[in-house]
């Protein structure tokens, strides 16, 4: 079989682009560090490295949910300590008041004290992050309690609920989400109506102030017991705060190890070996050089060169 100049200018052509586009993958892979820079360099870790990013960036996501979470469950603990210790004092001025010892001068004096702590524990039921009020449930963009009576309407009453009692989740892994907010009604008012499964704080506070004025003792030392459980269920919403704070916590720390994983095994499917690229490249660039200077001697071959 007789093989033609132009046939063999052609087989030399198709070698030299070969070796062109290994120097250039290989430049590509010196330039931006990874082996994979399109899915055809390796199908196969291609789509490997496509998943981890996947994983990674839902990983990302989490995350951010979980600071988020941390963000609100961090105030939340705040104010419901804050309650906590409005009840301390409230608790103090009913057992004081509760003393046969007082006359109605220091009771009504009491009064308004009482009345500051319930304008108090509508202010901690009303707080808010970034414009959101983290104890209104879904309505989070608008305060949860009323805090002047007959405002927005002539029937409402400082104190009463407009928010909602649901929960407002976050994912924090594929398959587990979590609250990251506790329903004001049900920590201030006992629930939606008021005191239909706990205790009416704001109505304690409600009546306190009235057997205040009134003088009526008895009233006063009854609503003692009222009060303590009052605070053991603000408590409880603060133990369940925090057993949610300690969720997120471990959440965390989990999703931290899992993008240390999934960041070292991408690295190993995509990454470049610098050493061995870079040993390639110039084993592959001196063949494409030597190519050239074969095809340009061959080139140079005339007939006079066979007569």
């Amino acid at each position: 079989m007789r093989v033609t100049d132009n046939a063999t200018m052609r087989m030399v052509l198709a070698t030299l682009q070969q070796q062109q586009e290994k120097v250039y993958t290989l430049q590509q892979q010196v330039s931006s560090g990874l082996r994979i820079n399109a899915p055809s360099d390796d199908p196969v870790s291609a789509q490997q490295a496509l998943d981890m990013k996947v994983l990674i960036a839902a990983n990302d996501q989490y995350s951010r949910n979980i600071s988020t979470g941390n963000t609100w469950l961090a105030q939340m603990d705040s104010s419901l300590s804050d309650m906590n210790s409005v009840m301390v004092r409230a608790r103090e001025l009913a057992t004081q008041m509760a003393n046969g010892i007082y006359d109605a001068s220091a009771r009504q004096n009491a009064a308004n004290e009482i009345q500051g702590l319930k304008e108090q524990l509508i202010s901690l039921g009303n707080t808010q992050i970034g414009g959101k009020y983290i104890f209104g449930g879904f309505v989070s963009d608008q305060p949860p309690f009323v805090t002047t009576d007959g405002v927005p309407t002539a029937t409402d009453r400082a104190g009463d609920f407009k928010g909602t009692d649901d929960q407002i989740n976050i994912q924090i892994d594929q398959q587990s989400f979590i609250a990251i907010n506790y329903s004001g009604g049900t920590v201030l008012r006992g629930g939606t109506p008021p005191g239909s499964s706990g205790t009416d704080i704001i109505g304690l506070m409600d009546g306190l102030i009235t057997a205040l004025n009134t003088n009526d003792t008895d009233s006063i030392r009854s609503s003692i017991d009222t009060i303590n459980s009052s605070t053991q269920q603000i408590q409880a919403a603060q133990g369940d705060v925090g057993a949610r704070e300690n969720r997120l916590e471990k959440a965390g720390e989990i999703l931290t190890g899992t993008r240390d994983y999934l960041t070292k095994a991408l690295s190993g499917k995509q990454d470049a070996d610098f050493t061995q690229v870079l040993s390639d490249l110039a084993k592959q660039q001196t063949a494409y050089q030597a190519t050239l200077q074969a095809t340009a001697m061959f080139s140079k071959i005339s007939l006079l060169d066979y007569m």
